[in-house]
Protein backbone atom coordinates (compact mmCIF):
# COMPACT_ATOMS: atom_id res chain seq x y z
CA UNK A 1 0.00 0.00 0.00
CA UNK A 2 1.52 3.57 -1.13
CA UNK A 3 2.31 5.87 1.61
CA UNK A 4 -0.48 8.95 0.79
CA UNK A 5 1.70 11.60 -0.48
CA UNK A 6 -0.64 15.10 -0.08
CA UNK A 7 0.22 18.12 0.22
CA UNK A 8 0.06 19.86 3.80
CA UNK A 9 0.15 23.53 2.71
CA UNK A 10 -3.20 25.00 3.91
CA UNK A 11 -4.73 24.38 7.02
CA UNK A 12 -7.57 22.09 5.92
CA UNK A 13 -4.25 19.19 6.18
CA UNK A 14 -5.05 18.15 9.82
CA UNK A 15 -5.69 14.63 9.58
CA UNK A 16 -3.05 12.96 7.60
CA UNK A 17 -2.92 9.59 8.34
CA UNK A 18 0.32 7.27 7.93
CA UNK A 19 -1.81 4.38 6.07
CA UNK A 20 1.61 1.71 6.56
CA UNK A 21 0.49 -1.51 5.84
CA UNK A 22 0.79 -4.24 8.81
CA UNK A 23 3.02 -7.01 8.73
CA UNK A 24 1.58 -9.79 10.76
CA UNK A 25 -1.93 -10.91 8.71
CA UNK A 26 -0.01 -11.35 5.27
CA UNK A 27 3.09 -13.18 7.00
CA UNK A 28 0.35 -15.69 9.15
CA UNK A 29 -1.77 -16.09 5.60
CA UNK A 30 1.37 -17.33 3.92
CA UNK A 31 2.68 -19.56 7.03
CA UNK A 32 1.83 -23.35 6.83
CA UNK A 33 -1.72 -24.01 9.37
CA UNK A 34 0.46 -26.29 10.83
CA UNK A 35 2.57 -23.91 12.26
CA UNK A 36 -0.50 -21.45 13.22
CA UNK A 37 -1.09 -19.48 10.39
CA UNK A 38 -4.39 -19.92 8.36
CA UNK A 39 -6.63 -22.65 9.07
CA UNK A 40 -5.15 -24.28 12.40
CA UNK A 41 -5.45 -27.80 12.59
CA UNK A 42 -4.27 -30.08 15.39
CA UNK A 43 -0.39 -31.16 15.22
CA UNK A 44 0.55 -34.81 15.12
CA UNK A 45 3.87 -36.68 16.29
CA UNK A 46 7.03 -34.99 15.60
CA UNK A 47 8.86 -36.44 12.65
CA UNK A 48 11.42 -39.39 13.71
CA UNK A 49 14.66 -39.40 12.85
CA UNK A 50 14.19 -36.15 11.11
CA UNK A 51 14.41 -32.56 11.83
CA UNK A 52 10.87 -32.24 13.94
CA UNK A 53 8.49 -30.01 12.64
CA UNK A 54 6.35 -30.18 16.28
CA UNK A 55 9.95 -28.71 17.48
CA UNK A 56 10.18 -26.18 15.02
CA UNK A 57 6.68 -24.90 15.89
CA UNK A 58 7.39 -25.07 19.38
CA UNK A 59 10.52 -22.72 19.03
CA UNK A 60 9.62 -20.20 16.61
CA UNK A 61 5.58 -20.58 16.39
CA UNK A 62 4.48 -20.94 20.37
CA UNK A 63 4.68 -18.24 22.73
CA UNK A 64 8.38 -17.04 24.03
CA UNK A 65 11.18 -14.97 22.80
CA UNK A 66 11.23 -15.88 19.31
CA UNK A 67 8.18 -16.35 18.32
CA UNK A 68 7.56 -15.04 14.72
CA UNK A 69 3.97 -13.75 15.53
CA UNK A 70 4.71 -12.27 18.75
CA UNK A 71 7.93 -10.45 17.67
CA UNK A 72 5.78 -8.55 14.34
CA UNK A 73 2.78 -7.82 16.19
CA UNK A 74 5.17 -5.82 18.57
CA UNK A 75 6.01 -4.07 15.39
CA UNK A 76 2.19 -3.49 13.68
CA UNK A 77 1.44 -2.34 17.12
CA UNK A 78 3.94 0.95 17.02
CA UNK A 79 2.62 0.90 13.33
CA UNK A 80 -0.89 1.12 14.50
CA UNK A 81 -0.13 4.24 16.11
CA UNK A 82 1.79 5.98 13.33
CA UNK A 83 -1.76 5.29 11.30
CA UNK A 84 -4.05 6.46 13.96
CA UNK A 85 -1.86 9.52 14.65
CA UNK A 86 -3.71 12.78 14.18
CA UNK A 87 -2.24 16.25 12.49
CA UNK A 88 -0.24 17.24 9.62
CA UNK A 89 2.52 14.89 9.04
CA UNK A 90 4.76 16.97 6.53
CA UNK A 91 7.94 14.27 5.52
CA UNK A 92 4.84 11.77 4.07
CA UNK A 93 5.20 14.12 1.02
CA UNK A 94 8.39 14.86 0.78
CA UNK A 95 10.99 12.20 -1.51
CA UNK A 96 12.14 8.92 0.18
CA UNK A 97 15.79 9.29 1.34
CA UNK A 98 17.21 5.78 0.29
CA UNK A 99 19.85 4.08 2.16
CA UNK A 100 21.40 0.60 2.06
CA UNK A 101 20.36 -2.40 5.05
CA UNK A 102 23.38 -4.26 5.55
CA UNK A 103 22.01 -6.91 6.56
CA UNK A 104 22.82 -10.90 7.05
CA UNK A 105 25.62 -10.85 4.25
CA UNK A 106 23.06 -8.84 1.79
CA UNK A 107 22.77 -5.71 0.69
CA UNK A 108 18.88 -4.34 0.44
CA UNK A 109 18.21 -1.13 -0.93
CA UNK A 110 15.93 0.63 1.17
CA UNK A 111 14.21 3.86 1.87
CA UNK A 112 12.63 6.30 4.35
CA UNK A 113 10.41 9.55 4.50
CA UNK A 114 9.42 9.60 8.32
CA UNK A 115 10.52 8.18 11.81
CA UNK A 116 9.27 8.50 15.19
CA UNK A 117 10.96 8.48 18.08
CA UNK A 118 10.30 6.38 21.21
CA UNK A 119 12.12 5.46 24.50
CA UNK A 120 14.21 2.42 23.74
CA UNK A 121 14.71 3.77 20.18
CA UNK A 122 13.23 4.84 16.47
CA UNK A 123 11.00 3.56 13.41
CA UNK A 124 11.58 4.68 9.90
CA UNK A 125 9.53 4.19 7.38
CA UNK A 126 8.69 5.15 3.52
CA UNK A 127 6.98 4.41 0.13
CA UNK A 128 8.22 4.44 -3.35
CA UNK A 129 6.31 5.36 -6.58
CA UNK A 130 5.84 1.47 -7.38
CA UNK A 131 3.83 1.30 -4.05
CA UNK A 132 6.48 -0.80 -2.00
CA UNK A 133 6.65 0.07 1.53
CA UNK A 134 9.68 0.29 3.64
CA UNK A 135 10.50 -0.25 7.55
CA UNK A 136 12.69 -0.21 9.97
CA UNK A 137 12.73 -0.60 13.47
CA UNK A 138 15.14 -0.75 16.60
CA UNK A 139 14.81 -0.66 20.35
CA UNK A 140 14.07 -3.13 22.65
CA UNK A 141 14.72 -6.92 22.56
CA UNK A 142 14.34 -6.86 18.47
CA UNK A 143 14.95 -4.95 15.77
CA UNK A 144 12.97 -5.45 12.60
CA UNK A 145 13.31 -4.58 8.48
CA UNK A 146 10.31 -5.28 6.43
CA UNK A 147 9.78 -4.37 3.03
CA UNK A 148 5.90 -4.65 1.19
CA UNK A 149 6.10 -4.81 -2.23
CA UNK A 150 2.52 -5.86 -4.01
CA UNK A 151 2.23 -9.38 -2.36
CA UNK A 152 5.35 -10.04 -1.26
CA UNK A 153 6.60 -9.64 2.42
CA UNK A 154 10.04 -9.60 2.72
CA UNK A 155 11.28 -9.43 6.56
CA UNK A 156 14.78 -9.42 8.46
CA UNK A 157 14.87 -9.35 12.61
CA UNK A 158 17.17 -10.19 15.39
CA UNK A 159 16.41 -11.13 18.76
CA UNK A 160 18.55 -10.65 21.99
CA UNK A 161 19.44 -7.11 22.07
CA UNK A 162 18.48 -6.86 25.47
CA UNK A 163 20.15 -10.05 26.53
CA UNK A 164 22.70 -7.97 29.30
CA UNK A 165 19.18 -7.82 31.14
CA UNK A 166 18.38 -11.99 31.56
CA UNK A 167 19.34 -14.76 32.03
CA UNK A 168 23.85 -14.44 33.95
CA UNK A 169 23.86 -11.23 31.89
CA UNK A 170 25.72 -12.24 28.84
CA UNK A 171 24.77 -11.67 25.43
CA UNK A 172 24.45 -15.61 25.20
CA UNK A 173 22.48 -16.24 28.18
CA UNK A 174 18.97 -15.94 26.50
CA UNK A 175 18.28 -16.34 22.71
CA UNK A 176 20.40 -14.61 20.79
CA UNK A 177 19.68 -15.14 16.84
CA UNK A 178 18.85 -14.04 13.00
CA UNK A 179 15.72 -14.61 10.90
CA UNK A 180 14.58 -13.92 7.47
CA UNK A 181 11.31 -14.56 5.94
CA UNK A 182 9.98 -13.62 2.88
CA UNK A 183 5.41 -14.49 2.31
CA UNK A 184 3.44 -14.46 -0.28
CA UNK A 185 -0.31 -14.64 1.26
CA UNK A 186 -1.68 -15.22 -2.46
CA UNK A 187 -0.10 -18.24 -3.05
CA UNK A 188 0.88 -19.89 0.39
CA UNK A 189 4.19 -19.43 -0.50
CA UNK A 190 6.57 -18.88 2.71
CA UNK A 191 10.24 -19.26 3.74
CA UNK A 192 12.10 -18.64 6.76
CA UNK A 193 15.61 -18.82 7.57
CA UNK A 194 17.63 -19.01 11.34
CA UNK A 195 20.46 -19.12 12.71
CA UNK A 196 21.46 -18.42 16.86
CA UNK A 197 22.42 -19.61 19.91
CA UNK A 198 19.27 -20.27 22.49
CA UNK A 199 16.84 -20.70 19.41
CA UNK A 200 17.34 -24.81 19.02
CA UNK A 201 19.10 -24.58 16.03
CA UNK A 202 22.73 -23.88 14.60
CA UNK A 203 20.92 -22.83 11.15
CA UNK A 204 17.81 -23.69 9.83
CA UNK A 205 15.68 -23.06 6.75
CA UNK A 206 12.28 -24.01 5.82
CA UNK A 207 9.93 -23.32 2.71
CA UNK A 208 6.22 -24.16 2.26
CA UNK A 209 3.80 -23.97 -0.55
CA UNK A 210 0.85 -24.38 1.90
CA UNK A 211 0.44 -27.69 0.41
CA UNK A 212 3.90 -29.31 2.29
CA UNK A 213 7.24 -28.15 4.15
CA UNK A 214 10.25 -29.08 3.19
CA UNK A 215 13.38 -28.03 6.08
CA UNK A 216 17.35 -28.49 6.21
CA UNK A 217 18.97 -27.88 9.25
CA UNK A 218 21.19 -28.49 12.30
CA UNK A 219 20.34 -28.73 15.31
CA UNK A 220 21.73 -27.16 18.58
CA UNK A 221 24.19 -29.04 20.72
CA UNK A 222 25.45 -26.07 22.70
CA UNK A 223 29.59 -26.71 21.98
CA UNK A 224 28.40 -28.30 19.01
CA UNK A 225 25.99 -28.81 15.94
CA UNK A 226 24.50 -31.84 14.77
CA UNK A 227 24.32 -32.84 11.08
CA UNK A 228 22.33 -31.67 8.66
CA UNK A 229 18.97 -33.30 8.61
CA UNK A 230 15.76 -32.64 6.70
CA UNK A 231 12.17 -32.31 7.31
CA UNK A 232 9.41 -33.29 4.40
CA UNK A 233 5.81 -32.62 6.37
CA UNK A 234 2.21 -31.94 5.42
CA UNK A 235 1.51 -27.91 6.27
CA UNK A 236 -1.86 -28.76 7.68
CA UNK A 237 -0.99 -30.64 10.74
CA UNK A 238 3.12 -31.53 10.32
CA UNK A 239 2.52 -35.18 10.09
CA UNK A 240 4.96 -36.80 7.84
CA UNK A 241 4.69 -36.17 4.11
CA UNK A 242 5.70 -38.40 1.07
CA UNK A 243 7.14 -35.65 -1.40
CA UNK A 244 8.87 -32.49 -1.14
CA UNK A 245 10.32 -31.99 -4.28
CA UNK A 246 8.00 -29.18 -5.26
CA UNK A 247 9.80 -26.99 -2.12
CA UNK A 248 12.81 -28.21 -1.97
CA UNK A 249 14.73 -25.74 -3.61
CA UNK A 250 15.31 -22.40 -1.53
CA UNK A 251 15.17 -18.75 -2.83
CA UNK A 252 16.36 -17.01 0.31
CA UNK A 253 20.17 -17.34 1.50
CA UNK A 254 20.53 -20.17 4.01
CA UNK A 255 21.96 -18.50 7.27
CA UNK A 256 23.94 -20.34 10.00
CA UNK A 257 25.83 -19.42 12.64
CA UNK A 258 29.92 -18.94 12.64
CA UNK A 259 31.96 -20.32 16.10
CA UNK A 260 31.84 -18.50 18.98
CA UNK A 261 32.18 -17.20 22.69
CA UNK A 262 30.15 -15.84 25.01
CA UNK A 263 29.33 -17.01 28.38
CA UNK A 264 29.90 -20.86 27.03
CA UNK A 265 31.82 -22.13 23.66
CA UNK A 266 29.20 -22.76 21.11
CA UNK A 267 30.47 -24.38 17.73
CA UNK A 268 29.45 -23.88 13.58
CA UNK A 269 26.89 -24.37 12.28
CA UNK A 270 26.78 -27.72 9.72
CA UNK A 271 23.98 -25.81 7.88
CA UNK A 272 24.69 -24.40 5.63
CA UNK A 273 28.39 -25.48 4.25
CA UNK A 274 29.71 -22.55 5.53
CA UNK A 275 28.39 -20.28 8.32
CA UNK A 276 28.17 -16.91 7.83
CA UNK A 277 26.26 -15.52 10.54
CA UNK A 278 28.63 -13.77 13.69
CA UNK A 279 27.60 -13.63 17.23
CA UNK A 280 29.47 -12.15 19.82
CA UNK A 281 27.22 -9.44 21.32
CA UNK A 282 29.10 -6.06 19.51
CA UNK A 283 26.95 -3.79 18.00
CA UNK A 284 29.02 -4.84 14.69
CA UNK A 285 27.82 -8.61 15.29
CA UNK A 286 25.18 -9.89 12.31
CA UNK A 287 22.29 -8.51 14.55
CA UNK A 288 24.02 -5.65 14.24
CA UNK A 289 22.05 -4.16 10.89
CA UNK A 290 20.20 -1.44 9.53
CA UNK A 291 21.11 2.62 9.98
CA UNK A 292 22.30 2.74 13.26
CA UNK A 293 21.12 4.40 16.51
CA UNK A 294 19.63 7.54 15.11
CA UNK A 295 17.34 7.62 11.78
CA UNK A 296 18.93 8.39 8.21
CA UNK A 297 20.04 11.74 7.57
CA UNK A 298 17.41 13.96 5.50
CA UNK A 299 13.83 11.68 6.56
CA UNK A 300 11.88 14.23 8.26
CA UNK A 301 10.20 13.74 11.94
CA UNK A 302 6.61 12.48 11.12
CA UNK A 303 5.80 14.52 15.06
Amino acid sequence: MKLPLVLCLAAACTNQPADLPLITPPVRAATPAGFGGMATRARTAPLAAMLSASDIHDRFFSPGPTEVFQILQSVDDRIGEANSATGAHACLDQAPVPYTLHVFGQDVAFQAQCYRSFDAGFMQFGSDADGTTYLYETGGAARLAARIAGDTVDVWYGVGYTNATCGNGSFDGCSYGVTQIEAQPASHAFEMTVAGVGVGYCGVQLRSDGTVIYGEGSTDMGATCDDVATLCANASDLSTATACDAVSTFALPPLGREAGSGSHVFGASLYPATPNIVLDGTATDSLGFGPGSAPTDGVGNFD
